[in-house]
């Protein structure tokens, strides 16, 4: 044991001990917001050099091919970014004795953040809140589908053919006791799993979809709650794996079925006191700053809307049939707008942002969520009127961008993400973005359907 690991951080060796770690996964955050990782040695972990990682993972795609970016070039001869560990963070690894899970803020060989670390972005965004004397609260719910992994599951997978796998159950009903049986024990050892993480499921359901499920996180301050997105996504895949199952959190993986969503709950707080209700302590409502808040969130939504919904597939859901918005609307208590404010009682008292996909960059998303409330509250922005009825035939809301290359155009031209979030960043996600579309419509190119076949094969 070197003297350096020994007087580095004695807190945590002393919580590494109690978890009885031999090993520790040191996570970081990509691009795209997954979580990736390495095991190491608590010596290592504990070192006050930090643990390298080559700076082009910020260039990997979902499969690891590369993005289109600067950071991907071998010019550059991608050296060394620096992972310290989060000791606030520190859990036991589900299913893996002995290994002890820590997530890990990046940093340049000086010393600073990295401009690209997501993690980084969303500190930023907390310490622009403190100073204005405010906290928040932010609970994410999250749909997603559970698919049988069995022999045919997986020869779907090595074919190419994933539209082929066979959903959990056989019944698509939402708020289905009748169906629960089905994912009953999937979601015991689910919630169980989340536990030893920190993570409190408030609520679960079944949603209307074969084989849809939606959870509620409780909520949790930015930086934990993106945090327990991140890593509940993890746990999910890991347990439906025991399960001889696959969890999937792709937007539309078919058009006959519903797509699957991720919705921010947030509320700001001052001196411990929900802000967003009104100032004489006892009624229920809006507070003068929680419409400013609202109005700051529908000015800049249409610029940040990448961070909700970051890929191809994302556009697939967006449907106002199935309450997926398709424009910058508000209303009260109106499921069928973006961005719905919820009164019935002053400690529940929030804003529920309902544009993105559950293929959400959690820290992004949550980043610009906030940082746009927060632009509303300090200019004082009023928001439009409020949509009643079908908020997706308001004529008079905003639209937002149609595609990914058109978000991801509209974040690079936005001068609010470039004062938030630093130029390094909004040019790189944009350009990834543009490079994630560029490859969809090459491949889109290249491949004859099915259901172009299956039109035309015989009769022409």
């Amino acid at each position: 044991m070197s003297s350096e690991a020994a007087g580095a951080h004695p807190d945590a060796r002393a919580m590494l001990t109690e978890l009885g770690a031999r090993r520790v996964r040191v996570e970081f955050i990509d691009t795209d917001g997954r979580l990736r990782g390495k095991y190491v040695t608590v010596d290592k972990a504990l070192s006050r050099g930090g643990v390298g990682l080559p700076e082009i993972f910020y260039g990997l795609g979902v499969d690891d091919s590369l993005y289109d970016v600067p950071i991907a070039s071998a010019d550059r001869g991608y050296p060394d970014f620096y992972a310290f560990p989060d000791w606030t963070t520190l859990r036991p690894s589900h299913g893996e004795p002995g290994v002890a899970a820590v997530i890990c803020d990046v940093r340049t060989k000086t010393g600073e953040p990295v401009p690209l670390d997501p993690r980084a972005a969303l500190r930023r965004t907390c310490t622009r809140l403190t100073e204005d004397g405010l906290d928040a609260l932010i609970g994410v719910e999250f749909e997603f589908y559970v698919y049988h992994l069995d022999n045919d599951g997986q020869a779907a997978l090595r074919e190419g053919r994933p539209t082929r796998l066979r959903p959990l159950g056989r019944e698509r009903q939402s708020l289905s006791v009748h169906r629960w049986p089905h994912h009953a024990k999937f979601a015991e050892d689910l919630d169980e799993a989340a536990v030893g993480y920190g993570i409190e499921i408030e609520a679960f359901s079944t949603e209307l979809g074969y084989g849809m499920l939606e959870v509620a996180l409780s909520p949790a301050p930015p930086l934990q709650a993106a945090d327990n997105a991140a890593r509940f996504k993890q746990i999910c895949k890991d347990v439906a794996r025991q399960h001889g199952l696959i969890a999937s959190f792709v937007a539309k993986p078919d058009m006959a079925q519903e797509g699957v969503g991720a919705h921010l709950h947030q509320s700001l707080l001052r001196d411990g006191e929900n802000a967003f209700c009104p100032e004489d302590g006892i009624s229920t409502g809006m507070s003068t700053l929680f419409r400013h808040y609202v109005g700051g969130v529908v000015a800049t939504a249409g610029e940040v809307s990448v961070f909700q919904c970051p890929y191809p597939n994302s556009y697939r859901r967006l449907d106002p049939q199935f309450w997926a918005p398709t424009n910058i609307s508000w209303g009260i208590d109106n499921r069928s707008s973006c961005l719905r404010v919820i009164t019935d009682s002053r400690s529940a008292t929030r804003l529920e942002h309902r544009r993105g996909g559950a293929d959400f960059h959690p820290y992004l998303a949550i980043a610009a969520s906030l940082d746009g409330g927060l632009h509303g509250v300090r200019n004082e922005i009023e928001p439009p009127p409020a949509s009643t009825g079908a908020a997706f035939a308001d004529v008079g809301a905003e639209p937002f961008p149609a595609t990914l290359r058109e978000a991801a155009a509209a974040l690079h031209d936005s001068k609010n993400a470039r004062q938030w979030y630093g130029d390094d960043l909004v040019d790189h996600y944009a350009a990834t973005r543009t490079s994630e579309a560029t490859t969809y419509e090459a491949l889109r190119e290249r491949q004859v359907p099915d259901w172009e076949l299956a039109r035309y094969l015989e009769v022409i």
